[in-house]
């Protein structure tokens, strides 16, 4: 005991003031008459539910806590806990939260500007390196995780304790620990904004971004101090429940990637300052290792309520220990009555402030937000428009707090802060697809967005392709008022694709190669409707050139003119581009080519597509519809509509069947395979269709019929396919893909 008094005078004070009549100030007077209980729980990720059942087998026992410190997931519960929420209202929580979209920055997909949406139908990967155009420098971004849906989400939970800036004036005081990101040391955060505190505790290093606190910057917890024993002892606390969740150290059998070994190296670092903590128990202390082993790992955000449970086994296999600290239990009653933080209403919003950090107009933000002055806070409803906000894509991040004014009235306040490493990107893509028949195709993109060109978040970006369709455009998007309901979009370029032609009955072989190329551009103009659909009105002309690469000697290349008009509806409510479980995309068009607008040829089209996704458990069925004709004059051959392909009646090679008219259904199944680590899918599909030159030539016995079978993977660089189709009259092909084949284009 003397070596332990020489190492925390504090403890030695406590222990001396009530002979010299004293009490300690910041110690919570219920606790007159007994030892004082702090509670330090560890980090741990996923692991650290298990906090949650501990402190529901010590609020049964009648144990009170008195001073509690957590680090990453453990400042989470232990902040929850100190602020007043009960152990069932926290695992309330954890079973309410989407943890896997509050671990993504993006609002979900179906809430997207269709702007954005849009930009799926490129085969450009979503990672983006920001460009910063006043330094000239290209910087990645600080981690993969920025955080905003998590800010949200710790924002709304934290709420009740809104007005609090002293961590000692929480319920029960409260510390969280996180890490100067560039000494190393722990920072003890007693005090502040509580949802930003927590936020910084689990800051882990390269998954989410950093946070500055003062002159600090911040990251997890975990890395200087994963179990705070010694900070609650600091707080005050005579006796210490340490808990400890932290993940068990792999043996070298089990180290055989480079995901293990970074694992490995976390656990090293975490496990040996758990270790240094655990060493400052002393008697009376009582240390609980719930017995997760790998049953939850720290990224099994499924399994926290499996956590919670086996938290509580841990806890109940130390009730001898915990015993000792149990207290009456109408002074128990009494303190829980002063520890519950009770149903604090939501705040009555007076007014509301923008604070614009970006060189986007205040009116991007304001006309997104629509918040009822002289009523409760909805966090439902603000959360959805930050989310409109943060999706114009120039923020690092959009948060909210809520304050007291001078004038006694309560303030809702919007930071919305500029991406730090440039709101310019640099986005690069590649796109294949090989069938045994003999076509293959292979791209490799690089593009660069400018953005914003002006505070209405104009955009302009210049795409390069490379391989058997080279390509070089450059386009500006211009929305036309804050809310982006009217834009006008100007493209200018060269672009190419590669048109291979096959014989009728011998798929196999192809008999004809072109590369037909387009110089020119297009202007557009139209209405967005909200985040769903788009309808434009755009003018194109190109001068354009067929040139034969291989074929019968007696085929030749030719040039054309494009000049058109034409108006286009897109639609889009699907929550993923790459492996959708649910909604709509399509699109429909109605174009005229006329020789006084630069056409070579008069001809007139229309046609729609249309997919629609719908899900049960692991199951996804995928339905579509694509009908398309010509309606007067004779379209030029580079103005075909084309079919075949992966999914598009798989067993013939892709464009291989093309026409003036089209027809095609298809139903397309899915079952995630949940392997872990990506999406990967088992699929099927069936199709009818069929391509022919006039519309008399439509009849129900030329259609043609393919299916196919496949597996699917959703991989960082794209959906990618391995699959084998069949189609009537024998056809067959093997096919790899990267890229999209069920998504609908422009079809102009």
């Amino acid at each position: 005991m003397a070596v332990r008094a020489l190492k925390h005078p504090l403890r030695l004070a406590l222990l001396l003031l009530p002979l010299l009549g004293l009490v300690l100030p910041s110690a919570p007077s219920e606790a007159a008459g007994r030892p004082t209980i702090g509670l330090a729980l560890s980090g741990g990720g996923a692991r650290g539910a298990a906090h949650v059942g501990v402190l529901k087998v010590i609020e049964r026992m009648g144990i009170p806590v008195d001073y509690v410190a957590g680090t990453s997931m453990g400042a989470v519960i232990g902040g929850l806990y100190a602020m007043g929420m009960s152990p069932d209202e926290i695992e309330a929580t954890i079973e309410e939260i989407d943890w896997t979209a509050i671990f993504q920055d993006d609002p979900p997909r179906q809430d997207r500007r269709i702007h954005r949406k849009l930009d799926d139908n490129d085969f450009l990967l979503s990672a983006r390196p920001g460009v910063n155009e006043e330094k000239r420098e290209v910087n990645l971004v600080p981690a993969l995780i920025q955080g905003h849906r998590l800010d949200l989400a710790l924002r709304r939970y934290t709420l009740p304790a809104r007005s609090i800036d002293d961590f000692d004036d929480l319920r029960i005081p409260f510390r969280a620990v996180a890490t100067d990101a560039v000494t190393g040391e722990a920072v003890i955060l007693g005090g502040g904004d509580l949802a930003t505190s927590i936020r910084a505790s689990m800051a882990v290093p390269a998954a989410f971004a950093p946070v500055e606190i003062g002159d600090k910057l911040l990251i997890d917890g975990g890395l200087a101090m994963n179990l705070p024993v010694s900070v609650v002892r600091d707080m005050g606390a005579d006796i210490i429940i340490a808990v400890d969740v932290g993940g068990p150290r792999r043996d070298r059998e089990e180290i055989n990637n480079v995901l293990e070994m970074l694992d490995q190296v976390m656990s090293l670092v975490t496990w040996r300052n758990t270790q240094e903590q655990i060493a400052e128990l002393g008697k009376g202390d009582v240390l609980i290792t719930p017995p997760l082993e790998r049953e939850v790992t720290a990224a099994d955000f499924n399994k926290m309520l499996e956590a919670i449970a086996i938290g509580e086994r841990g806890a109940q296999e130390q009730r001898v220990e915990l015993a000792a600290l149990e207290v009456p239990t109408a002074r128990y009653a009494a303190y829980l009555d002063r520890q519950r933080i009770g149903g604090k209403p939501m705040p009555i919003i007076d007014r509301v402030r923008v604070e614009n950090r970006s060189r986007l107009a205040d009116a991007l933000i304001t006309q997104r937000l629509d918040v009822p002055l002289g009523e409760p806070l909805d966090p439902d409803a603000l959360e959805a428009q930050i989310d409109r906000v943060f999706d114009q894509d120039n923020f690092e991040s959009v948060q909210y707090r809520v304050e007291q004014t001078p004038e006694d009235e309560t303030e809702l306040v919007i930071t919305a802060t500029e991406k730090s490493w440039g709101t310019s990107s640099l986005q690069f893509g590649i796109e294949l697809s090989s069938a045994s028949g003999g076509d293959s195709r292979f791209n490799v993109g690089a593009a660069y967005t400018m953005a914003p060109v002006n505070a209405l978040n104009a955009e302009w970006r210049t795409f390069l392709q490379a391989g058997e369709e080279p390509g070089l455009i450059t386009e500006l998007y211009q929305p036309l008022d804050p809310l982006e309901r009217w834009y006008v979009e100007a493209t200018a370029g060269y672009f190419t694709e590669s048109l291979t032609l096959f014989e009728p009955k011998t798929s196999d072989n192809p008999s004809a190669k072109y590369l037909i190329s387009r110089l020119g551009g297009s202007l557009e103009g139209g209405r967005n409707f909200g985040d769903w659909g788009r309808l434009g009105l755009k003018y194109r002309r190109y001068a354009g050139d067929a040139d034969l690469r291989y074929g019968d000697p007696g085929m030749q290349g030719y040039g054309f003119d494009e000049g058109s008009l034409g108006l286009s509806f897109y639609l889009d409510t699907l929550d993923s581009a790459n492996f959708p479980r649910r909604g709509w995309v399509g699109n429909a068009f109605a174009l005229t080519s006329r020789t006084e607008i630069g056409a070579s040829e008069n001809y007139d089209q229309a046609g729609f597509n249309l997919v629609n996704a719908q899900s049960w458990g692991k199951n996804t069925l995928l339905t579509g519809i694509r009908l398309a004709g010509s309606f007067g004059g004779q379209e030029p051959a580079q103005s075909f509509y084309r079919l075949g392909g992966f999914l598009n009646l798989s067993g013939f090679n892709q464009d291989e069947l093309s026409g003036g008219n089209l027809g095609l259904a298809r139903a397309i199944y899915l079952r995630n395979l949940t392997t872990g680590l990506v999406n990967t899918y088992a699929g099927a599909s069936l199709e009818v269709g069929n391509v022919w030159e006039q519309r008399s030539e439509i009849q129900a016995d030329n259609l043609r019929f393919g299916s196919s079978l496949f597996l699917g993977a959703d991989t960082f660089i794209g959906p990618i396919y391995l699959g084998y189709g069949f189609a009537d009259g024998g056809f067959g092909a093997l096919y790899l893909m990267l890229g999209r084949p069920w998504n609908t284009r422009a079809t102009y």
